[in-house]
């Protein structure tokens, strides 16, 4: 008498499990979104490699289902190899075709797709199962074993699809020794150590490959971590030499930053042919200034001066840096000596115009500089020490300034061979 038996419902909610994640492999949007755009290609890639292998060997299936169960085997080369396998070659064939664009599709699409290559094999061998009168049909429950190894540890769906898919496969041995169970055969002894078997696969592969999705994910994140502090470290460096390269007192760059920009403006006149102009200016009686006001008011006379030759000397126009002391140089890149003494000249009025008091001045009673202008076209075989024959002359000048009056710029007697 055939026993009947009540057709096995198992009920949940595919949507809601598909949705979940253990809080471990869990990130927030943003890094979630960073997490699969960086992984896309890669895993796309993956997907096609493994799938060209994993279409080959269930092909090779054919193999085991003439053996084993040969009452069915028509249906098993129709489904393997003219249903299943041209949608499959498809898949693969667009895949590689069209990576670039595949790994731009929402992660849900991909993902699905590829588990359900796993449900359909996985379902495709239940039926089979069901359909045969073989006496080995109850051990071909074993083939389901390469199905799960297939979906969880070689495509390695993300551990969610894993988990639904691994579900599906234990759900369809389950209900295949169910069907079965009122068969009679030489080997129904094994289809219950056979299922047990399946199922210790799916949940040791389920195992791994959810350590294998939380690996890859910390290294995703330590990534990003090692990447945001290499940006932190090349900005801290950047900030240290901007800083390296500015006066702490007056806010204007600092000597190491005009020999650098004086450096690099020289090699350029040099290639171009053109000239470059130099300005070195003192404010006049500093020393008279300290002792009757007091080095806080001198160091505030320093900031007025900068700040007053910066706003003149803009960065498309040159360069204004504090030379040591109570002096400031001026870098006027392709500048002729006339141009130059009238940006000196400019200079000198602005700074008295600031009306910065000065009673131990013995001149004008306020805050007033002394300019020296060297000019030099720099040759193709010029040195460093040119550099240095061209600050040396500003000097010169400024102290024929400083002979002449104060107040006023000067240039140099004979002009500077480059």
């Amino acid at each position: 008498m055939l026993i009947q038996h009540e057709p096995l419902v198992i009920d949940f909610n595919v949507r809601h499990l598909l949705a979940w994640r253990p809080s471990s492999l869990r990130m927030d949007d943003i890094d979630e979104a960073h997490f699969n755009a960086a992984c896309g290609l890669a895993r796309v890639q993956h997907f096609v490699i493994s799938g060209f292998l994993a279409l080959l060997v269930y092909n090779l299936f054919l193999l085991v289902d003439v053996r084993m169960i040969p009452d069915v085997y028509p249906q098993a080369l129709h489904m393997r190899l003219y249903m299943f396998s041209p949608v499959a070659l498809i898949m693969l064939l667009c895949g590689m075709a069209f990576k670039q664009y595949i790994a731009r599709m929402p992660r849900y699409v991909l993902e699905g797709v590829l588990m359900m290559t796993g449900v359909v094999a996985a379902l495709h061998m239940g039926w089979l199962l069901q359909h045969s009168n073989s006496p080995y049909a109850g051990m071909y429950t074993a083939g389901l074993v390469p199905i799960t190894i297939y979906g969880n540890l070689v495509q390695r769906f993300r551990f969610r699809y894993a988990l639904v898919f691994s579900l599906v496969v234990m759900g369809t041995c389950l209900a295949c020794v169910w069907a079965r169970s009122d068969r009679v055969n030489l080997y129904d002894v094994f289809d219950v150590p056979l299922a047990l078997l399946v199922a210790v696969i799916a949940i040791y592969t389920l195992a791994m490959n959810y350590r294998f999705e939380l690996e890859e994910r910390r290294r995703f994140q330590w990534q990003v971590r090692a990447q945001a502090l290499h940006k932190q470290l090349e900005a801290s460096q950047v900030q240290l030499d901007e800083l390296s390269r500015q006066d702490s007192l007056t806010g204007v760059p600092n000597r190491r930053h005009v020999d650098a920009y004086l450096r690099q403006h020289w090699d350029q006149a040099q290639q171009a042919g053109d000239e470059l102009a130099l300005l070195l200016m003192d404010v006049d009686h500093f020393k008279a200034f300290n002792d009757r006001y007091g080095h806080p008011a001198g160091d505030q006379c320093l900031k007025h001066v900068a700040r007053a030759l910066q706003q003149h000397v803009p960065p498309q126009v040159g360069c204004v840096a504090r030379w040591g002391g109570e002096e400031f140089i001026v870098v006027l890149p392709r500048a002729q000596l006339h141009v130059a003494m009238r940006r000196a000249q400019a200079l000198c009025h602005v700074v008295h115009g600031l009306g910065l008091r000065h009673d131990a001045a013995p001149t004008l009673g306020c805050v007033t500089i002394s300019v020296g202008v060297a000019v030099v076209r720099p040759s193709s075989g010029a040195s460093i020490d040119s550099i240095d024959s061209l600050i040396a002359q500003a000097d010169a000048a400024l102290y024929r300034a400083k002979a002449g009056g104060r107040n006023r710029a000067e240039a140099p007697l004979s002009p500077v061979s480059g």
